[in-house]
């Protein structure tokens, strides 16, 4: 019964020791949580656009959706500097008609660029077609015709303001490291730290309820050899007292008997027949008592005596298993 008690107290400290997350904590551990998920959504959007999926006229692709971003001007004002689009992609190009708008490659400036400017004219080339395209800024056609194996996607409409921004610069090596890879450090570093607190605060509450554990097995110890001693001493002061009866009994009946009285001159015969005198009876009972209170005396010290010296052996050895 008293380890059920004392299980139940263990349980009771364990309770009232678990650390309690106060509102602020919580609330900071939700805005971090939050980012550290927008931050891996960007980074995973961002690494897989950009080093992953490579389909199609080696242009990144999410599910067959091309994002794009929009540098220039040549577009607006339907598309602006810094718009995030949308193309999907072109199954069959003669689905394709005048002014639907198209990303495709070509070359400025000596370069193999991405453009994305609306289909001015379409031309049957025989078995394939080719597409004139302007700029809606532009006031001329694009001197460069486009062949339709160079189509990478229609846009469909769909457009982000000022995200394309933020697409490029998540391109480059300073941006995806100081959007993406900073803050998911800063997350791992924080909920690292917050791993080892809570394995420290559960190795104290650990230790203290084994202290707690340790603490009620003495105490049991303490009490059961209490019990002990007292069983032991009960028994040897019955043993004592009955020992010091025995002996007092012997040395009264011994003090009474005939052949320990002193010898006297034989009494005349008158004097022998006459019966006792009370005051020799009453003189008799009382030294009969005081004897009884000296030796009960005596019995009392010696038992206390000796149970003196058991207690203090007892104390000794448990001292010396501890």
């Amino acid at each position: 019964m008293a380890k059920e008690i004392q299980a139940n107290q263990a349980e009771d400290n364990m309770e009232d020791l678990e650390p309690k997350q106060s509102k602020g904590k919580k609330v900071l551990n939700t805005i971090i949580n939050i980012v550290l998920v927008f931050a891996i959504i960007v980074a995973a959007f961002a690494t897989y656009s950009s080093f992953v999926s490579t389909s199609g006229n080696g242009v990144p692709s999410i599910f067959g959706i091309r994002i794009m971003s929009i540098q220039t001007e040549s577009m607006y004002p339907t598309l602006n500097p810094g718009d995030l689009i949308f193309d999907v992609p072109v199954s069959n190009t003669s689905d394709l008609r005048v002014g639907d708008v198209i990303t495709y490659w070509t070359v400025i400036d000596g370069q193999r660029v991405l453009n994305t400017h609306r289909i001015y004219e379409i031309y049957d080339g025989g078995g394939y077609y080719i597409f004139e395209t302007k700029g809606d800024n532009n006031t001329v056609s694009d001197s460069l015709t486009v062949h339709e194996s160079e189509i990478v996607g229609k846009w469909d409409g769909a457009k982000v303001g000022g995200l394309g921004k933020v697409f490029d610069y998540l391109q480059t090596s300073t941006g995806f490291l100081i959007v993406v890879v900073v803050p998911v450090a800063l997350f791992f570093i924080f909920h690292l730290i917050q791993f080892f607190r809570v394995l420290f605060e559960y190795q104290n509450i650990k230790n203290k309820l084994q202290y707690e554990l340790e603490r009620g097995k003495a105490e049991e110890f303490v009490e059961e050899e209490k019990r002990k001693l007292d069983d032991i001493k009960q028994k040897e002061r019955a043993r004592l007292e009955a020992e010091l009866r025995e002996k007092l009994r012997g040395e009264i009946l011994a003090a009474n008997s005939p052949q320990s009285a002193k010898p006297e001159s034989a009494p005349e015969p008158e004097k022998a027949e006459e019966a006792p005198k009370p005051a020799e009876d009453d003189g008799r009972a009382a030294i009969e008592a005081q004897i009884r209170a000296n030796m009960e005396a005596q019995i009392r010290a010696m038992v206390e005596k000796e149970f003196k010296e058991r207690a203090a052996q007892t104390a000794q050895d448990t001292a010396e298993q501890k």
